[in-house]
């Protein structure tokens, strides 16, 4: 199984709401509203999307025989003396999950944020969400709070995680 990464184009964006519909549905089936996950539309993520790239926040596509299987979407945030990654989204089709998908997609954001001059990495996930949780713990990040949030008529509890990247003249910070 070959995975190519890349930045989507405007006219990807139809294809990328539709993967992480897909992918959202499966991921949250069990944990959040049944009626609110069935009522989400192929086409929900795409003005998501778009305004988050036309604030500046960078797309990533992982794609596996012409087909986009995962998505992610991160901003750049300078706070303070602080420059970090705030992450909002990291979702793979069910059926590349458990596979090593996640693990090498993972890798390849990490080193755009490193890139990008991110010196960690901020995200907020579901606390009912233990598969998340706990990939993102093997990957190094660690819970720094939990918090409710009101969200279409649900509320839901959430963790917020945090990841810290190795300053090292090799990797750009």
């Amino acid at each position: 199984m070959v995975i190519t990464y890349r930045i989507p184009t405007l006219g990807d964006m139809k294809k990328v709401s539709e993967q992480i519909n897909r992918s959202y549905v499966s991921a949250y089936e069990g944990l959040m509203d049944h009626e609110y996950l069935s009522s989400l539309k192929t086409d929900h993520w795409e003005p998501v999307l778009q305004e988050s790239i036309r604030n500046g926040g960078t797309c990533l596509i992982a794609e596996c025989d012409g087909n986009i299987i995962g998505s992610t979407v991160f901003e750049t945030v300078l706070d303070g003396e602080e420059t970090h990654a705030q992450w909002h989204a990291f979702y793979l089709l069910p059926q590349y999950i458990g596979i090593g998908a996640g693990h090498a997609f993972y890798q390849r954001i990490e080193e755009e944020m490193v890139r990008q001059k991110c010196e960690c990495c901020i995200l907020e996930v579901l606390s009912s969400n233990e598969r998340a949780i706990n990939f993102y713990i093997s990957h190094g990040f660690i819970k720094s709070e939990t918090f409710e949030v009101n969200e279409s008529g649900m509320t839901l509890l959430c963790d917020k995680m945090r990841k810290e990247f190795k300053r090292g003249k090799n990797n750009g910070i």
